[in-house]
């Protein structure tokens, strides 16, 4: 074996991590498309290889199965949702804030593509439940935090902030979410968000969970 042998021959083993990541996310990429064009149950891991021109053994060795890659997804997109979401102006009163936040998040998650996993994701609840409770926890506890940051002033931590916020969005924004999940049509919703989420804000002032 000559000097130059050994510089030009592949590695074994596992891929550098930036490789690795670059696998994932084509995967992921790949599986998000799948699944929004046919659903869940017409998506195969085959199908996913293929289309992502990855090794059938790369990618049953980082995902085990369907429902792991799903809610690989899901937790990706919801991420991905909550990444293009705009905190308000940290100068405007609180209520301002809480509204403004609140504008922002409807329209994160009546956006079509997040409404579409939704959707997929309640037809699955039967079969699949935990895949369901990871969806509602990521995007109720995703969403209640930024408002919970939008509350939090010098004077009132993020923990006291948290009751009003959870508070805010069963009132303001799960209803319209499940709306969205079940075929109400996301510009109609989006048109009354203003009025839901001052309701919202006039029930949380007036328990004493916001000041006004």
């Amino acid at each position: 074996m000559t000097p130059s042998d050994t510089i030009n021959r592949p590695r074994r083993g596992r891929p550098p991590a930036g490789e690795a990541g670059m696998a994932e996310a084509r995967v992921l990429d790949a599986a998000t498309a799948l699944f929004l064009e046919q659903g869940f149950g017409r998506t195969t891991l085959d199908q996913v290889s293929e289309r992502s021109r990855t090794g059938k053994s790369t990618l049953y060795g980082r995902f085990a199965s369907k429902e792991v890659l799903f809610e690989a997804v899901v937790r990706r997109s919801i991420a991905a949702m909550f990444a293009d979401v705009t905190e308000p102006d940290p100068t405007l009163p609180v209520r301002e804030r809480v509204r403004a936040t609140g504008m922002a998040l409807a329209r994160a998650l009546l956006e079509s593509r997040c409404v579409a996993l939704m959707r997929i994701t309640a037809a699955e609840a039967g079969n699949f439940p935990e895949l369901a409770t990871v969806g509602y926890r990521e995007s109720f506890d995703g969403a209640a935090r930024f408002v919970a940051d939008a509350i939090a002033q010098e004077d009132d931590s993020f923990e006291n902030a948290m009751p009003a916020a959870c508070r805010f969005v069963e009132l303001a924004l799960q209803p319209m979410s499940f709306q969205a999940t079940f075929g109400a049509p996301s510009d109609e919703l989006l048109a009354l968000a203003d009025r839901d989420i001052d309701d919202a804000l006039s029930v949380i002032v007036a328990r004493g969970l916001l000041k006004d």
